[in-house]
């Protein structure tokens, strides 16, 4: 089943810069890398797919329906390049509130999409965040904080999944085990689409989409 299609989806900036027209389907199940160098609109095209921008032309549904800007956690979860966790929370507070909405219950287990149970403390744990599960953002490292984006993003279980450079902050051994917890949750069925440079994300892929400048 494709989560997203997109025929002719393109996004421009300015007359040189962003996102050039695209032809695009995702499946459930399927980890999508996006490649390509810098300024080639892999970030322009997942902001796209979140409903954080309109394209400029194109079609584009996620799910039956256009993103919006919105969109339920359970829907379309996004790990941004640029970290974007409340500070005013703890690393747990931050994933239970990204999931209340979804069925979290309050001790550890959030409904994912589906309705099954997503185990927080486990995936804190495989992240090497469990010991930090009660300390503020701003006592974390920048790769402590985008394991915590993605296992906030991860823990919704959602429909779709993006990831903009997921593994930019993070060491080799870090690395592998982010690669490991994005292809668990297109394992699970989500739809995960993750632009990278890093031959570690690339050899997990399903596919790999490279974007020309």
């Amino acid at each position: 089943m494709s989560i997203v299609v997109a025929d002719g989806v393109s996004k421009m900036w300015t007359a040189t810069a962003g996102l050039r027209r695209v032809d695009l389907s995702v499946d459930a199940g399927e980890l999508l890398v996006v490649r390509g160098r810098s300024g080639s609109g892999k970030s322009t095209l997942l902001a796209v797919l979140a409903g954080l921008c309109r394209p400029d032309a194109g079609s584009l549904t996620v799910d039956g329906r256009p993103p919006r800007d919105d969109e339920p956690w359970r829907r379309i979860a996004f790990v941004p390049q640029v970290l974007t966790l409340a500070v005013e929370l703890s690393v747990r507070e931050n994933i239970d509130d990204a999931i209340r909405g979804d069925g979290s219950d309050g001790r550890g287990r959030g409904a994912g999409g589906d309705g099954s149970a997503v185990d927080v403390d486990a995936l804190l744990g495989e992240l090497g965040l469990i010991e930090m599960a009660g300390r503020a953002i701003t006592e974390l490292s920048m790769g402590q904080q985008q394991r915590v984006s993605l296992a906030r993003a991860v823990a919704a279980r959602p429909t779709l999944l993006l990831a903009d450079e997921p593994t930019c902050f993070q060491d080799d051994g870090h690395a592998h085990t982010v690669v490991d917890v994005l292809r668990r949750a297109a394992d699970l069925g989500s739809a995960v689409v993750v632009a990278t440079h890093d031959e570690t994300v690339v050899a997990a892929a399903d596919r790999v989409l490279a974007m020309s400048d």
